[in-house]
């Protein structure tokens, strides 16, 4: 057999495996789907307490009660894991969906490409899920519902041509994570020619981004600051660039055209890059995952796009795959799915056991600080204990909170290797039962912003993934074992 012949077998093999290693839709549900929906229901999201729907602190706000009561409704949660071999291939995938319609969670099925089309996703509408629009006074004054008063219509759908689909979800708000699209497209254009990374870009916000300053920066510099530190004004920065250069419309399209459909970034303003609206800017758990799986960069066809092509790591090159993953390594902000920025409280629980970077180390104290956020907790413990190092990104918000990122086991630890991506409404009003008579919001005071069940969701899923790990390793081992004796008895 020729070289180019066997390429080409090699190739036809690649593609094959990569497209019959997750379930298709209808088929038998996994054990990594089944141990999803288990960690999403047993995280217990719909016992967590309401600070109320306006962003005011505690006494004094109409909006807020104390005690604050449980959640009137189940939250929002959307939950997807692409479990990865040793060489970053995706085995398996599963995708979990809670709401007032699956208030006991729904495993969604995965098709082959990675994706679903068995949800009809929505726009994210704060007035339907609070149930009404209220009055300066606190009263209601409307009883605008989930989905039928208004009715929902097309004009609601995140992705055209869903009708038929059996499930349906309003999909929250993804808060500071869109900006990991954002970094996606910037590098995009690095590799093409039409950014130079370490040329400055003088950003002038023009009427303002949140409380921003104009000033000049290298876009190296701009992805820097968003992604480790979530800095907003650098956000407004790279997104005023991507309107000047025309690219904001394009980077949606070529995102569905690479069947990353519900990930959008609509509605910014081209003279602050700012306005980042709710019912806008769109993200899903299972296309964020797999818009990582494409940044962790394995070989062979990861998916196919809708139009057939397959869908390669190349569509970054190397280089800007293997920035944008250290800046990801250095997150700042570890307090949703991982807490080890709290380390040693017991208050909240702890998450993905992950190993923060040392920039944002106090050498002396072993304190973290990001910006204006001070953790006050030695994390120096918990990462000597550490076990993966999670390259993610965090967005949160009064009313949102979303994690996703690349989990790697650390040398000498459980083996692990997975992409996992939470988007949620748990935003700062939320919060757990213990705190529900706070004088203050609890993101003031004792300063945790989110219900530790986000923590308690990661620590499960990362379990599930190191006893899988451990079982396969078990298995290869006895595999191994038997390979060995049957070459012994045939002499080799």
């Amino acid at each position: 057999m020729t070289r180019s012949w066997r390429a080409v077998l090699l190739g036809v093999l690649a593609v094959g495996v990569a497209l019959t290693l997750v379930p298709a839709a209808g088929a038998k549900s996994s054990s990594l789907e089944r141990g999803v929906l288990d960690a999403v229901r047993s995280a217990g999201f719909g016992e967590v307490v309401d600070f109320g729907p306006v962003e005011l602190a505690c006494p004094g706000a109409a909006f807020c009660a104390s005690p604050a009561p449980r959640v009137a409704y189940t939250p929002n949660v959307d939950v997807a894991v692409i479990e990865l071999g040793r060489r970053g291939r995706a085995q398996r995938a599963a995708n979990v969906l809670l709401s007032r319609d699956y208030p006991n969670g729904l495993a969604v099925p995965v098709d082959e490409q990675l994706g679903t089309s068995a949800v009809r996703f929505r726009r994210w509408d704060i007035d339907r899920w609070n149930g009404g629009t209220f009055a300066s006074d606190g009263k209601q004054t409307s009883t605008k519902g989930w989905k039928d008063n208004p009715p929902l219509s097309a004009a609601d759908d995140i992705v055209v041509g869903r009708e038929q689909a059996p499930y349906e979800f309003m999909s929250p708000y993804p808060a500071s994570l869109f900006k990991l699209m954002v970094a996606f497209h910037t590098l995009r254009l690095v590799d093409r020619g039409a950014i130079d990374l370490d040329a400055g870009f003088t950003f002038d916000p023009a009427g303002g981004c949140a409380g921003a300053a104009a000033g000049t920066e290298t876009t190296r510099a701009w992805l820097d600051a968003m992604i480790t530190a979530s800095e907003n004004r650098a956000a407004c920065a790279l997104v005023k660039q991507l309107h000047q250069l025309g690219q904001v419309d394009a980077m949606n399209t070529e995102l569905r055209e690479l069947g990353l459909g519900t990930l959008q970034l609509n509605g910014s303003s081209p003279m602050t890059g700012g306005s980042w609206q709710p019912g806008q800017v769109h993200m899903t758990a299972l296309d964020t995952a797999r818009l990582l799986l494409l940044i962790e960069g394995p070989r062979g066809v990861l998916w196919r796009a809708p139009d057939g092509r397959r869908v390669t790591a190349r569509e970054l090159s190397g280089g800007s795959r293997w920035l944008l993953r250290r800046l990801l390594a250095q997150q700042g902000f570890n307090d949703e799915l991982s807490t080890s920025n709290w380390c040693g409280r017991g208050y909240p629980a702890a998450g993905i056991p992950q190993r923060v970077a040392r920039r944002w180390i106090d050498p002396q104290t072993g304190t973290v600080t990001v910006g204006e956020k001070r953790y006050g907790q030695d994390v120096r413990p918990c990462n000597a204990n550490a076990e993966v190092r999670f390259a993610h990104k965090t967005g949160f918000s009064y009313n949102y909170a979303s994690d996703a990122g690349i989990v790697r086991s650390l040398p000498g630890r459980p083996r692990r290797r997975y992409i996992i991506a939470f988007l949620s409404n748990l935003g700062q009003r939320y919060s757990d039962p213990a705190l529900a008579g706070a004088a203050r919001l609890p993101c003031f005071d004792p300063g945790v912003c989110f219900t530790e069940r986000i923590a308690q969701l990661g620590k499960r899923v990362d379990d599930l993934i190191a006893r899988r790990g451990a079982g396969q390793a078990r298995h290869g081992s006895r595999r191994q074992r038997s390979i060995s004796r049957s070459r012994r008895g045939r002499g080799a």
